[in-house]
């Protein structure tokens, strides 16, 4: 039986030790550096366990308000809620619509941090990735 959780852990390991991710429409397909939008990072950063201190370090980091980091975690659900119900978002219009929102709301949110919030995320992820591999 599959659960949320053991679904997105499914999900998070195989798009950190593959490096595939599905491109946004209009958008070259990021690789292992650059996982964003296509991968689950506002998940893995603000809903597993295993990310609080990598979420804490984000919001240090870009001197995050109250009003963003939850608007943030507000995101994480919506995120994690696609990504527990691939069959729901299988579509590659589907998902690549729900990528490219994610991404508009975090510009808008974040504003001029929204570069540093990339920086922030490509080295975080490269530091995920090469954790996961043996």
């Amino acid at each position: 039986m599959f659960t949320r959780r053991s679904t997105l852990h499914t999900l998070l390991a195989t798009l950190a030790c593959s490096g595939t991710f599905l491109p946004a429409e209009g958008r070259a397909a990021p690789g292992p550096a650059d996982p964003w939008p296509a991968a689950p990072v506002l998940t893995r950063l603000f809903r597993l366990p295993e990310g609080r201190a990598d979420a804490q370090a984000l919001i240090a980091a870009l001197d995050l308000t109250v009003a963003q980091v939850r608007e943030l975690q507000r995101l994480a659900d919506s995120e994690t809620l696609s990504a527990a119900r691939p069959a729901a978002v299988a579509a590659r219009a589907k998902l690549a619509a729900t990528q490219a929102e994610k991404d508009r709301k975090v510009r808008l949110l974040l504003g001029a941090d929204y570069v540093r919030f990339r920086e922030w995320v490509q080295a975080w992820w490269r530091e995920q990735v090469r954790r996961a591999r043996p």
